[in-house]
């Protein structure tokens, strides 16, 4: 479980700075942005580690807010819920699980293409006589 560094009051403004995320997309004020991550780096879970860095990204334009916000909304609130002791670490990593998901992963390499014949038997056709 987490232990509450801020209590109730901390939980409830975690969900008010992601609420207004949340209005304001797909626009972001980075002043809410900037206190959201601020507010999730010092609680210190893994969970909200992991919300802190999705948001960045968001607010970077690297992951679109219309897929990853609703999805912390949740998981904004599953934190609070774990500050007030409502909820065991099984919850809060299994919300934790679906937030890592929305990181990006690198594009798969390209396949080295080798032609289907070596170049050594390929020969110049001579125009006809």
């Amino acid at each position: 479980m987490i232990e509450p560094s801020e209590g109730s009051d901390g939980a409830a403004r975690i969900e008010q700075l992601i609420t207004e995320l949340v209005r304001a997309a797909p626009a972001s004020d980075a002043v809410v942005v900037d206190e959201l991550i601020e507010r999730l780096r010092h609680t210190g879970a893994p969970l909200a580690r992991a919300i802190a860095r999705i948001v960045e990204l968001v607010a970077e334009q690297l992951i679109d807010p219309g897929i990853a916000l609703p999805a912390l909304a949740m998981a904004c609130a599953t934190l609070a819920d774990g500050l007030r002791g409502r909820l065991s670490d099984r919850e809060l990593e299994a919300a934790r699980y679906e937030i890592d998901t929305l990181m990006p992963v690198p594009d798969r390499p390209r396949p080295i293409l080798t032609p289907d014949v070596p170049l050594f038997s390929v020969h110049a056709r001579r125009p006809p006589r």
